[in-house]
């Protein structure tokens, strides 16, 4: 009964992900693919969203995108010092490179979110099933995951919370998390846990600070 509950969810959310992204088929400014990559080159100014079924989207570096760029089944990834919109993916990771900048919300469900060093995401970073990794990058609003660890290195800033959101399944299986925050990271906010069959631990190290409140997770701070 657990499983089939936790499956009802994934499924519903899949559903609804996947009528959004084709139903962009019919706007206007929108480009679509099924069982096929989508690659923007270096250097392109693109005014419309790209759309993926079944097949990873690539932006080239300094290259910039007026629309979002939204996958199921497919890898998104964006090449140095371009600009983009939202990010969005279900069964695939998100790769955020160097001095790229996110106009949107970075969202994967069932994949890992990485942000490499001078990215900036004006929204949120969130996911449900990957890991969240931030090296040298600036979230103007929260990070936020179900079952996935959360790491900043290098001085990366986080504006808002952490919140480690609270599963709908009804497991009573615990679980164990991790969010690190070190080489000088800041999160401005608070650490929120939100479910209470996780065991989170927030690991401080080299200088990582939380200005805000560790809530209902255990704090280790390592030192040298």
């Amino acid at each position: 009964m657990k499983n089939k509950n936790k499956k009802n969810e994934r499924a519903k959310f899949y559903a609804l992900f996947f009528t959004t992204v084709v139903a962009l088929i019919f706007t206007s400014g929108c480009n679509m693919s099924v069982n096929k990559d989508i690659a923007i080159d270096n250097g392109k100014r693109v005014g419309n969203s790209q759309n993926s079924v079944n097949g990873n989207i690539t932006i080239g570096s300094n290259c910039d995108i007026g629309g979002s760029c939204r996958s199921v089944n497919g890898n998104i990834l964006v090449q140095r010092e371009s600009q983009v919109r939202e990010l969005q993916t279900v069964n695939g990771r998100i790769g955020v490179g160097q001095a790229v900048v996110v106009r949107g919300d970075v969202e994967s469900v069932n994949g890992s979110v990485v942000c490499d060093s001078g990215a900036e995401v004006t929204g949120s970073v969130s996911t449900i099933n990957g890991s969240i990794d931030l090296n040298n990058t600036l979230v103007r609003r929260d990070v936020s995951t179900y079952n996935g660890h959360v790491t900043l290195l290098d001085q990366s800033m986080v504006h808002g919370d952490i919140i480690v959101k609270k599963s709908k399944g009804n497991s009573n299986q615990f679980r164990p998390l991790e969010i690190r925050i070190a080489e000088g990271s800041v999160v401005e906010g608070d650490i929120l846990v939100r479910d209470d069959r996780i065991d989170v631990i927030v690991i401080l190290a080299e200088g990582g600070t939380v200005k805000g409140e560790v809530i209902d997770a255990e704090v280790v701070r390592e030192t040298d």
